[in-house]
């Protein structure tokens, strides 16, 4: 039985930086979920930075038909986001982060909104990599580092360590991340990073400099069979 995913990261509704109104991050979601839907998919992970005031609710009721998965990122809140969803909230941490079994992978969802993965998720997490399965995790900040500006000023602070755990574990890994706003595939030893390109607006990738392009957004089509999978990028063009 073949799973499709739709992975959607960096929606910043409501957010007036770039847009100067609220419409065109909305607008943008909605042509995504359409598209979402046209493609037949009916499970959705987010991978963080829904967005401010109203547009939060806004967000969980455009998804209410689907099937949702999130993780957190750095602009968004654990108070107001588990008003609206729950799954892996650890109201003690202040944090969400789960794993389950889908088509034969192990799919692992961390919450890096502190820029960093605390010790307490990073102990949970040496537990769940045991697995004979391949492992999918989503997380909002990319692991493994980029060339890039971006990177320089918005890395995870100890991905070094996620590195270093992830090498000694056997199994293939593959990452599912955003926070770079983005399209980017890159592999280091068992481990390949995917970053989706966001649903608000992108980062063009520049070694020297941050530059926005308001001109494109998008999502992510992942396919899990029963033991392979594979993943495409969807970009939609018709901005505001």
């Amino acid at each position: 039985m073949i799973k499709k995913i739709a992975h959607i990261t960096d929606v910043h509704l409501d957010e007036s930086h770039p847009f100067l109104g609220k419409t065109s991050a909305r607008k943008r979601l909605d042509n995504i979920i359409e598209s979402i839907l046209e493609n037949d998919i009916h499970d959705v992970v987010c991978t963080g930075d829904i967005g401010e005031n109203d547009g939060i609710p806004y967000f969980f009721n455009q998804l209410t038909k689907l099937n949702l998965s999130i993780t957190l990122g750095n602009h968004d809140s654990f108070t107001k986001i588990s008003e609206h969803y729950d799954l892996g909230a650890d109201y003690n941490s202040g944090k969400m982060y789960r794993s389950v079994v889908e088509n034969a992978f192990k799919l692992i969802y961390l919450d890096s909104s502190s820029g960093i993965i605390d010790d307490q998720q990073m102990q949970w997490l040496e537990k769940e990599l045991i697995t004979s399965k391949p492992i999918v995790i989503f997380v909002h900040h990319p692991i493994i580092g980029l060339p890039l500006k971006v990177d320089d000023i918005g890395k995870l602070e100890n991905r070094e360590n996620l590195k270093n755990i992830f090498e000694k574990v056997p199994n293939k890994i593959t990452i599912y991340c955003g926070h770079y706003h983005m399209d980017s595939t890159i592999a280091y030893k068992n481990v390949r990073q995917y970053i989706t390109p966001a649903v608000a607006f992108q980062i063009k990738k520049d070694i020297d400099n941050i530059e926005i392009d308001t001109t494109v957004y998008g999502y992510r089509i992942i396919q899990l069979d029963t033991k392979e999978h594979s993943s495409k990028v969807i970009l939609l063009h018709d901005a505001d």
